[in-house]
């Protein structure tokens, strides 16, 4: 019952931030429309999206602590997080507007006939989906795999947006769901008790970021992290061979997944070179194959160019305080290179222990700080929707410290609404962009994790003089006095 009320109510949380901000009747029909256009830049809404968020957050916490004391069903936990999924369904994209350069990308190819890594939108101008773009005149950052989807979902909805915006909500819905399968069944492979492996389920299929983002949001991460959590569980039951095809796959949807790919590849290798080479090679093929028909030179791959953006990392801020001492051009040099050759280091400490690993517990814990890594170091510009990256790997891996870290970040993804769409356009923050705005934001994202982390340390050192009191025999004194 206790687990029940949990579901009702996260559903009811759920149902007020649809009602808020609706995809329609007339929200889907005007452009450019974010959360804050449409609730209102005041006090109030922030406040009202401030409690949807922490309420959100402490159902999930109580439905995850039920499940990890093996209180709950497969069952329950899959039939709730399909709830919250259909429900999302009909909220409007309200933080982010990737679904409509998505139908863009789909329409570019069937319906004008155009390669979408070469052609950009705005070369269409007659097309009313161009008025939704961000930026209208760039191609698909994105890759093959996602193109072809996007185009299929253009074909069947003949132009008509909501058809087309639906398609992507429910693909969203339906990788998320699926993905949350695949961890469960990881993490049985991975020798967790069948509590431990429902709590690793509900981690991500209940995560109210992924839910926004993934289904809200429609964004194709993940998807991408389908693919990856695919690829991590051909590795864990011994399907070398289609492990890193199972990868490309996620890589052709967009990229970041690519960085869990040196920990299995090293894997593979230390069990069979033989199958390491065949995997690496079938991955090549694929690669091949669904690139060739877009395929005009280098400028093809589009993937990463968008490497000068600058917000909410921890390079934007390093960016900003440098800026009045060095000018923005070193600065942003400056933050680049320190982002990235951080990032560098990591990846050799993560291919070092994967080629040390014993389990395949062990490959895949640097496959996990790879990805946060790559969201906290080589990400200069952060979206919340990019913890997705770890999120799925993390849960996967089911323990306890690996959820703690993943879920709080995510809570961070949100909050950094918080200041961007309300704080700052409310007035709070100087109108141009400066550090406090960039800094408020980065810590509003890591804030959660580093007070969790303190409150850990803290309650560390406070239980050690106790454990010692504990340790000595009554009467006696300590060992070795």
């Amino acid at each position: 019952m206790a687990f029940l009320a949990v579901v009702v109510a996260t559903a009811l949380v759920y149902a007020v931030w649809v009602l808020w901000v609706p995809l329609l009747p007339d929200n889907l029909y005007l452009p450019l429309l974010d959360l804050g256009k449409i609730t209102g830049y005041r006090w109030r809404s922030a406040i009202l999206y401030l409690l949807i968020v922490l309420l959100l957050y402490g159902l999930y916490a109580v439905g995850y602590q039920r499940v990890r004391r093996g209180q709950v069903g497969l069952l329950a936990i899959f039939a709730a997080g399909a709830v919250f999924c259909f429900e999302l369904v009909w909220a409007y994209p309200a933080t982010a507007v990737d679904v409509f350069s998505y139908v863009a990308h789909g329409r570019l190819l069937a319906v004008h006939q155009a390669n979408p890594f070469v052609v950009p939108p705005d070369q269409f101008p007659q097309d009313p989906i161009v008025s939704y773009l961000a930026f209208p005149d760039e191609p698909s950052q994105y890759g093959p795999v996602w193109v072809l989807l996007s185009g299929a979902f253009a074909a069947l909805a003949h132009g008509d947006l909501l058809p087309e915006v639906l398609l992507y909500k429910a693909a969203g819905a339906v990788a998320h769901i699926s993905s949350a399968a695949l961890i469960y069944a990881i993490a049985g492979r991975l020798g967790a008790g069948a509590a431990n492996a429902r709590a690793s389920a509900l981690l991500y299929l209940w995560n109210p970021m992924l839910l926004w983002e993934m289904v809200a949001n429609a964004h194709n991460d993940g998807m991408m992290m389908l693919f990856g959590l695919g690829a991590v569980w051909l590795y864990v039951a011994r399907f070398d061979r289609l492990v890193l095809a199972a990868l490309a796959a996620g890589v052709l949807v967009k990229a970041p997944v690519v960085l869990i790919g040196p920990a299995l590849f090293v894997g593979m290798w230390r069990r069979s070179r033989a199958r390491a080479i065949e995997s690496a090679l079938l991955a090549l093929a694929l690669a091949v194959v669904v690139y060739r028909p877009f395929w005009e030179g280098l400028q093809t791959v589009t993937a990463l160019r968008r490497t000068d953006l600058f917000t909410a990392s921890l390079g934007s801020v390093l960016r900003m305080g440098l800026e009045p001492a060095l000018g923005l051009p070193l600065a942003t040099s400056i933050a680049r290179s320190v982002s990235f050759a951080a990032f560098g280091a990591l990846v050799v400490v993560c291919v070092f222990l994967a080629a040390r690993a014993w389990t395949d517990l062990d490959v895949l814990r640097p496959a996990y700080f790879m990805l946060l890594g790559g969201l906290l170091l080589a990400t200069t510009w952060f979206q919340a929707w990019y913890v997705v990256w770890p999120l799925a790997l993390g849960a996967a891996m089911a323990e306890a410290r690996r959820h703690v870290e993943v879920a709080l970040l995510s809570l961070g993804g949100l909050l950094q609404y918080f200041v961007f769409i309300y704080l700052w356009v409310m007035g709070l923050f100087p109108s141009s962009e400066n550090l406090a705005v960039q800094a408020a934001a980065y810590f509003a994202i890591v804030g959660p994790l580093l007070l969790a982390v303190a409150l850990r340390a803290t309650s560390s050192r406070a239980a050690a003089p106790l454990q010692r009191r504990e340790a000595v025999p009554q009467g006696g004194s300590p060992p070795g006095n």
